[in-house]
């Protein structure tokens, strides 16, 4: 038997990190602990009186060639090609999304169209006679740049405040930098006369999906895994750590009834949330201002109220954008519009995304708050009526989004630091690392890890670290 490698997390970065040990050397020994019931993570789905939905309006993308090469074999000609459709609610109306110059025009007036263009030119200029802002650059800086003043206080302002929940000058600039969907006003005016490349996209116009939602690609990984030897163990959560003399882990392990295990380890991957594994390790290694900085990492949480409706469909798009202040939801996905294997004939579903801070009014509602908060947002909007609901469910989803506040990186700094000093220690993935990513992202940071590990058995941390840049880098291209 090779070496004892035990991951923590069989969300798609952990599994793939599973998957790709196993696949270069059979003769490792490989466990994945879970805490829930079943892999996947945030790739699960949702069965709602017939109908199903992913956790999120996922969909498979990537500008990654590993993972497009990956994907491609895993799913064994299952990926299916889609033609992306989105909606925006927008001053009572909807405008397609990313939004095109024209329609802009069309929907919010010609006097709008010349206020942001001049906007636009006259922001341009003042920067170029060296005027404006010199302090820290932050969403709003860099979105201001992109699409002059007054269009992002129309277009862009609304929904950043409305999905983060702090002033966007309050934002990180990565967040704009990570979320390109129409990149600026000049690039949107380009894309009217120069098509994008790969590589440089915006957003995407197709994507791939699978039967049965991205789950299925979850039972493909870990059916891979536990081909090639691997274990997959659910119901165990981590919670304490031990080095022992000979360098090895220990992972105490409790199951949903209580009870516990003890998992020993030569090497460790963690996708398990960072402030997490640091709450295991500072027993260890004590360090007060990485604790106070774990307690300043955030997340926003996200509630899916789902709506099970009387006819097979609700709308025709995938995606459906409510910046505005009169909806309590920020977006909406109709699961049916993905693939028609994600629900009955007759019957259809819309799935309405509400964020929040944890511990916010919000967060203290009930289930039956929400669905009437929902439900009267539908119906303002025309989207649905009352009477076409058959039933209803609310998921909790904790953890969701990383939340890049303006000093957010410097605190990661300090945290990747601190997390070089155990070298047989990889953190991992986007809930390990703190970085908004997707899908495709989470399995090539496993590929990455399982590779360093490969790569540097005694010690793959450190060499693993060096790629963090990199990873944060990574573009959601809607």
């Amino acid at each position: 038997m090779g070496l004892r490698i035990v991951i923590l997390g069989a969300g798609v970065c952990g599994l793939a990190a599973a998957y790709r040990l196993l696949e270069n050397d059979p003769k490792l020994d490989v466990t994945v602990l879970e805490s829930e019931d079943r892999p996947g993570g945030l790739a699960r789905s949702l069965t709602v009186d017939g109908q199903v939905t992913d956790l999120g309006p996922h969909r498979i993308f990537t500008e990654l060639p590993d993972v497009q090469a990956f994907l491609e074999d895993l799913a064994g000609g299952e990926l299916e090609t889609v033609q992306r459709s989105s909606r925006m609610w927008l001053r009572g109306g909807w405008i397609e999304y990313p939004p095109k110059p024209a329609e802009i025009a069309r929907h919010l007036g010609i006097g709008t169209v010349a206020r942001s263009g001049l906007s636009y030119f006259g922001h341009k200029a003042a920067r170029l006679a060296g005027a404006g802002s010199s302090g820290a650059e932050s969403f709003e800086s860099l979105m201001t740049e992109a699409f002059g003043p007054e269009l992002y206080r129309v277009l862009v302002a609304p929904y950043a405040r409305k999905v983060w929940k702090l002033p966007p000058s309050e934002l990180h600039a990565d967040i704009a930098r990570i979320r390109v969907s129409a990149g600026g006003l000049g690039q949107m005016i380009r894309k009217l006369f120069i098509p994008e490349k790969g590589g440089r996209l915006t957003a995407v116009k197709q994507f791939y999906y699978i039967a049965g939602g991205v789950e299925r690609l979850v039972d493909k990984l870990r059916a891979g895994v536990e081909r090639r030897g691997g274990r997959i163990v659910t119901g165990r959560q981590a919670r304490s750590l031990r080095r022992r003399q000979d360098r090895t882990w220990q992972v105490n392990a409790t199951g949903p009834r209580g009870g516990s295990a003890i998992y020993t380890a030569d090497i460790m991957v963690s996708t398990v949330p960072v402030g997490d594994l640091l709450g295991m390790l500072l027993p260890l290694q004590p360090d007060p201002s990485i604790e106070r900085m774990r307690g300043e990492l955030r997340f926003i949480e996200n509630f899916l109220v789902c709506f099970v409706v009387n006819r097979p469909q609700v709308t025709d798009a995938q995606w459906l954008y409510f910046p505005e202040k009169d909806t309590l939801f920020n977006r909406g996905y109709e699961p049916k519009n993905f693939h028609q294997s994600m629900g009955e004939k007759n019957t259809g579903m819309i799935v309405m995304e509400v964020t929040c801070h944890p511990g916010s009014k919000i967060w203290h509602a009930t289930d039956r708050q929400l669905i009437r908060r929902c439900l009267h947002g539908l119906e303002s909007t025309g989207v649905l009526r009352e009477e076409e609901v058959r039933s209803t469910l609310v998921h909790r989803i904790p953890n969701t989004y990383p939340l890049y506040d303006l000093g957010y990186r410097e605190r990661l700094e300090h945290i990747w630091r601190y997390l070089r000093e155990f070298p047989t220690l990889v953190s991992s993935g986007r809930q390990g690392l703190f970085l908004h990513n997707n899908m495709d992202h989470s399995i090539h940071m496993g590929f990455r890890a399982a590779e360093r590990i490969l790569e540097s058995p005694s010690a793959p941390a450190p060499p693993f670290y060096t790629e963090v840049s990199r990873f944060q880098s990574f573009r959601i291209v809607d």
